[in-house]
Formats: structure tokens, sequence, C-alpha cells
């Protein structure tokens, strides 16, 4: 069956556990910069106050030697540093400039060897150490004050339900609970009597999400009676958060979401799906993010404006414990508020109008293993260019795919190497593997009316690899190395052909076919590792699928390689017609998840956004107002969705008109992007200028997320799976990027005059 979500990577694919040794170390020398200026201005700021007329004062700027060790080692590795730059020895090699058209793909990290690196690396990890040790010590403190493993925790929240209980259950509450519950059960068993199986299935969802939030809130409960000031603060918060109005104000937006989207906007009906998980994903961002952000920024504010804090701060409470507290209470409530819409958005997704094709392409999670695309036509050296063939460009504007053409004898291929297979596609269901793809056809010639491309498609394991042909003459087949290994297929083939099934025939040789067909395809491909498709049509930007047997995975297990286990080798027989592809364009379909757990998955990159911007809050609102908190991490959430533009700039990546300075200078003087620059000193000073502007915006990025790492709505749209390993990243990477902030808050907390 065909399929027709289209996922597409341009940005390659999402950063995986391979990255983490790299992420590390870009970690280590970016946060170890800041963490350096950060201590060399505490350090300054701790000998200009007079610590010997107060011991608060000490307490306040307090320097231990392990803070001057560190500082002193990490300014030897910096200074070491600065003199490999200026000698130009151990530097990381530069990457190629992307070719003219190309659009550049971020470089996932990785683990660098070079001297540079390494000793900037050391010279940040010594700066966080010195930075870090006062917080540590705290911080070790704080947990000590508020983790225990006793039952005095479970004791109190079992007095404060029974409270709580007792609160709620007076003759009046218990009538209207009961009332409720009773007109609730009341409405699914007519709905069910009335047999609407879409309207029973949102009862019983709504049932399910209440509970499911009423058992987490429950547990929530258990934790804010845990023994400690955190705690206590954290369930201030919280019930402060929960009598503002802000947040029920926000829920008012919720409601259109309720009714079918195809109500307010038309389109397609297989992209139905698609723009209802658009819109359930943007609705719910705004109605989590928004109110977060408005109760993180003023609750410190507001506490050091009504006079709050002098009171807490005259307890034996750190100050670090009322951000930690702020911080689990603001983050609790959003949490619960998190669950219960995603889990409401589900269950309307799920029961929704939607057509029935729809569904079928979309109301699923493929399980995609990828491999590797190149592009490979007649020898480099035979060919006119004297190079090898790397797909061609037809000039789009967006050149994310690269093309072949189209023609019975041509010799151009696009090619997927896959160097690993899941040991799950050798045994698949029914002795098949189901191999799906998306191509673009650019048309050189008109072709005919709503008729696809025809396409061969061959594959082979390592145990049959084709050879890369030579000549035009070839007729730009790809042929079997062995020639031998050629005629012991065709024998075997004709054998099946005479023992009455014919292996070769795609009519009868398919999946599901009488006569045993399929069974001596696997039997062949077991054997050889070969299999071809041909003349498969195939249409413009549709996902497609054949199947293929799975006796080409027994077949590739069998050996070690030296090459790749398994390819496909793709051809466009149509004559005038160019086939584009891009590397994630066809994978082998490992296997299907279901629906509502993608989309349950895809809402802990959600969270991770939340404990973000709920961080950065928290943090910020030590020091400075609610409105400045709420301007500032609102400009650097919504930076962070331009991560790659920032990118582009701080690394001169821009193919036409070079730098931010350049480029004004250009229009200033009404002069082409294209024109050679005139070598002057004016140009010089330009130039210089932007490799500064450059420099700032770098070391500028370094603080701005990356928002749009942590979205999965076009992987629910499009019904790929989100895979764990993804969302283990964005929580490894959401601490990575928060624990400065903290270490930030903790400085602007301590140093802050707050005296009851």
């Amino acid at each position: 069956m065909a399929l027709f979500g289209i996922l597409q990577l341009d940005r390659g694919d999402p950063w995986g556990y391979a990255q983490v040794p790299g992420l590390v170390q870009a970690w280590l020398q970016d946060a170890g910069g800041f963490a350096a200026a950060g201590l060399l201005l505490y350090l300054v700021y701790a000998l200009a106050t007079p610590t010997d007329k107060s011991e608060s004062e000490k307490l306040r700027v307090r320097v231990t030697k392990f803070m001057l060790l560190a500082g002193s080692a990490a300014l030897v590795l910096y200074a070491v540093y600065f003199v490999l730059i200026a000698t130009g020895k151990g530097a990381v090699p530069l990457p190629p400039p992307p070719q003219p058209g190309e659009m550049p793909k971020p470089i996932p990290p990785q683990w660098r060897t070079e001297l540079q690196p390494v000793v900037l690396s050391l010279a940040g990890l010594w700066a966080l150490l010195g930075i870090g040790h006062l917080f540590a010590i705290d911080l070790l403190s704080v947990v000590r004050r508020n983790v225990s493993f006793n039952l005095s925790g479970v004791r109190r929240f079992g007095a404060s339900l029974k409270r709580y209980t007792g609160e709620l259950g007076t003759k009046r509450r218990l009538a209207i609970l009961a009332g409720a519950l009773a007109a609730y059960g009341a409405l699914g068993a007519a709905l069910y009597a009335l047999n609407v199986p879409r309207f029973t299935g949102i009862w019983l969802g709504v049932l399910v999400v209440a509970a499911g939030v009423a058992l987490a809130a429950l547990f929530l409960l258990m934790l804010f009676e845990a023994e400690g000031p955190v705690w206590a603060i954290a369930k201030l918060s919280f019930k402060e958060a929960v009598r503002s109005q802000v947040l029920w104000l926000f829920l008012l937006v919720f409601l259109p979401v309720l009714f079918p989207v195809q109500w307010f906007a038309g389109g397609k009906p297989s992209d139905e799906m698609r723009t209802t998980t658009a819109v359930a994903t943007l609705v719910l961002s705004v109605l989590v993010l928004v109110p977060a952000l408005l109760l993180a920024s003023f609750g410190i504010p507001n506490d050091i404006k009504n006079w709050n804090i002098f009171t807490v701060v005259s307890k034996p409470v750190e100050r670090f414990e009322i951000v930690a507290g702020r911080f689990v209470g603001y983050l609790a409530l959003m949490t619960l508020v998190t669950l219960a819409l995603t889990g409401v958005s589900l269950v309307f997704v799920s029961n929704n109008s939607l057509s029935d094709r729809a569904k079928a392409e979309t109301y699923t999670a493929r399980v995609p293993h990828r491999g590797k695309l190149d592009f490979k036509s007649i020898v480099g050296t035979q060919r006119q260019e004297k190079k090898e063939f790397e797909g061609t460009n037809v000039g789009r504007e967006f050149d994310y795919r690269k093309y072949i053409a189209g023609a019975p004898i041509s010799p151009q291929r696009a090619i997927w190497h896959f160097d690993a297979l899941p040991a799950s596609l050798a045994r698949a269901a029914g002795d098949r593997v189901p191999v799906e793809f998306t191509f673009d056809i650019f048309k050189l010639t008109k072709g005919e009316q709503n008729k696809g491309v025809l396409t061969k498609f061959v594959f082979v394991t390592h145990n049959a690899p084709l050879k890369q042909p030579v000549k035009d003459t070839e007729g730009g087949e790809w042929r079997w190395e062995s020639e031998e290994r050629r005629r012991a297929y065709e024998k075997r083939a004709a054998e099946l052909r005479a023992a009455g099934t014919d292996p070769l025939n795609q009519a009868t040789a398919r999946p599901g076919a009488p006569g045993g067909g399929w069974e001596a395809v696997n039997k062949l491909a077991e054997e050889f590792g070969y299999y071809e498709i041909n003349g498969k049509e195939v249409f413009d930007y549709q996902v497609m699928g054949v199947e293929v047997p799975a006796g080409l995975f027994r077949n590739a297990a069998q050996g070690d390689p030296k090459g790749p286990r398994f390819s496909v080798y793709v051809k466009c027989e149509s004559e005038g017609q160019l086939l584009g592809a891009a590397e994630p364009d066809l994978y082998l379909l490992e296997s299907e998840m279901p629906f509502w757990f993608n989309f349950l998955k895809a809402g802990v990159g959600l969270w991770c956004r939340l404990c973000i911007v709920v961080g950065l809050a928290v943090a910020l609102s030590t020091y400075l107002s609610g409105i400045l908190v709420v301007i500032a991490v609102a400009f650097v959430f919504v930076v962070g969705f331009f991560t790659d533009h920032l990118s582009d700039v701080a690394n001169n990546r821009n193919a036409v008109g070079g730098g931010p300075l350049q480029s004004l200078s250009q229009i200033f003087r009404a002069e082409q992007p294209t024109a050679p620059l005139s070598d002057s000193a004016t140009t010089k000073a330009i130039q210089k200028g932007d490799q500064v502007l450059a420099w700032v915006i770098r070391r500028f990025q370094n603080v701005i997320p990356d928002v749009e790492s942590f979205s999965w709505e076009h992987f629910v749209g499009e019904g790929f799976n989100v895979n764990g390993e993804y969302l283990a990243l964005n929580l490894f990477v959401t601490f990575g990027y928060l624990l400065p902030w903290f270490v930030f808050g903790y400085y602007l907390m301590k140093l802050r005059e707050v005296a009851a």
C-alpha cells in the first residue's frame, strides 16, 4: 500500500548518542568561556568588597582556595590556547565551503583530538570547576536538607490528604461531585447505547486523562510534603500560580481546538491529519509556554516588591533554595497542564472526523532504517568532466535533492548503501520487507498526463556486488562483478521456472500471489543476494513503496563484507525526465509503532522547552524586574528558532554578499552582491569588521537554545516514529543548557543585598 507522508530532513538526521562526546566538548568550551569571565568578575568584586567589618559580607562574597587554584589553572590553559592560535598549531581543519547554490548543513558535533580544542576544553573545565565550587558546596547542603528517606514525608502527605479530603468532603461538595460523576457516567452509557464510537472514544479518553492527571497531582502533593524549604516554597509557588487568573485565561484559547480543523481550513483530504497535528502542537506550545513565562517571571520580583522575601531570608533558608523552590513549583504546575492538554489533544486528534485516507497515510509511526546516498554514473575518468558523477543540479533555489537523467540506457544511478541492517528484517512477517521512497520528478518534456515515470530498482547484498560501467557502449547497465555468479543466478532461476514457479515474473512472483512464487523469490534472493523490480511507476512527491524478499537480508547477514552489506540502485527509465532524490527519501521500513504513543513521546520535546522557559525566567528574575524578564526570555526563545541563520552569519557561510557590514556597504553604494570588491583600505576594514562581528555573534549564539531541535511535530504529522534516542538527547541538552543559568542565578541571588 502506498503511503504519502513526506519527511524532509534538510538539516540532516536528528542528533543521537554518537554526538554526546562532541556535545560535551562543545559545552566545556562554550560554558567554560562564560564561566571564566564570570569567575574573573566575581574575584574582582570579592577583592573590592570589604569583608573585615561584617561576618555576613564574608559569607556573601566567599572565596575559596580551590576557586583560586582552578582560576589559575584555567588562566594558564587559556594562555596556552591563545599561543596555539597565534602560532597556528593544533587547529581544527576547516570544512570545505559549500558549493554555489548548495544549502549548508549544520555539522554534527564530534569529539576533536586536535591540540587547540583539547586545551580549550580543559581550560573551560577548570573555569567551570572554579565558578561552580561554591554552587556545588551549597547545592550539596540543599540536597541534604531537602532529600530525606524516612516516613515523615509520607505521614505529612497522609495528613495533608486527610485535610484536603475533609475540606472537600462537605455535604454540598460531595453532592456536587457525585452529581457530576453520575452525569458523566450517564453520558457515557448513552453514547454507548447510541453506538457512536467516536464520541464514546472521546468520553473514555477524557476519563483516562483526568484519572492520570489526578494521580500525577497526588504524587506532587506527596512531594510537596517532603521535609525541606525547597518543597515548602514549591508548594507555595504552586498555590499562588493556581490562584492567579493567568492560567485559566489562557486555557480558554484551547476551546477552538476541540472542533475539527477542517471546519476552519480547507485542503486535501490526505493533509487533514498533518494539519490537525500541526494546529494542536502550535496551540499546546502557546498554552503551555506563555503562561509559564508570565508566572515564573514575576514570582521572585513580586516577593521583593511586596517585601515577602525579607520574611523568608530571615528564616534558616538558603537563598538558592528560594530559586530552586520557585523553579520546582512552577514546573510542577505547568507539567500537569502539559499532561492534561496533551492527553486531551490526543483524544480529540484520535477521534476527530478525519477522512479514512488521511488516517491511512499518517495515522502511524513508521520506524525507518536509513542508508547513505551516493550518485554514480560512468567511471569518472571516462566522462567529459573527468570526475565522478555527483548528481545533477537543476537550478532550484532549495537545493535539497540531486537528480539523475532518465533514459532506457542511462548509466546514472542513485544508490543507497546500508552498512548495518536490523536483525528483524531477516525474519520479517510474510518474508517481505517494505521499502518506501519519496522522489521528485523534474520534467524536461511534458510527458503523458496522469502518468508517472518508470523506475527500475535493483537490490543487492555484498555477496552480489555490481560494477560501475566504464564506457557508453555498455548500454548504461551495471553488471555483476562476477560473471560466473551471474550465470549461476540465471541457471538457478531457470531451474525454479522449470519446477513451475518463475521467480523473475513480477506478475506472479509477488507477495500474496498464489502458486508459491514469492517463496521461490525468497529462495533465489537468499542464495544469491540479488533482486530487481522493473517498470515501477513513480509519481511526484508521493511516498510509495515496494516489497522485497526477506531472503535478501538473510543473505546480507552472511560473511564479513568489505563494503556495505546492502545497497539499493535506482534508475530512471523515462526519456526526458529527471528523478530527484535526497538521502532520507528512501528507507527500509523496520516496523510501525502506534500513533498515540508517538504523539505522547513528542510531548517530551514540549516539556524540555517548558523547562528552558521556566529555568531562564527564574534565573533572570533573581536580578531583573518581571517585565524585563519576560522581554529577555521571549527574545532568547524566539531567536532560538533562527539558529541556522545565526550560524551562517557567525561562520561566514553566506554564499553571496559577504557579512552584514559588507552587505550594508553594498546597499549604500547601490552595488550588486556579486560585484567584485575593490582592494581598498575601506573594504579591508569592512571585512575585518565582519570578522569581529562574526566572533561576537558566535559568543551570543552560545547562549541561544536551538528551540527547533525540540520540535517533533513534523515527525508525528508525517507518521514517523520519534526515536527514544532523540528524546534522551533532548533531556541531556536541556540539563546542560540550564545548568550554567542556575549557577548564574545562584550568584545573582547570593550577591543581592536582601536583608530582613
